[in-house]
């Protein structure tokens, strides 16, 4: 009787709050940032501009 109150408790509290916190919030704000704002700016504005000024 003493073995059995003593361990379903702490595992049920201490696990589903920790876990659901750290996995979608820091996947969805760390890929879908930096992968859109570090490849279409810098080729759009050194190309269209330097062909302009040759002919």
């Amino acid at each position: 009787k003493q073995v059995e109150e003593e361990k379903p408790k702490p595992v049920e509290g201490e696990k589903p709050e920790p876990i659901e916190e750290e996995k979608q919030k820091p996947a969805e704000q760390e890929q879908p940032k930096p992968v859109e704002q570090e490849k279409p700016k810098p080729v759009e504005e050194e190309k269209p501009e330097p062909i302009e000024e040759e002919k």
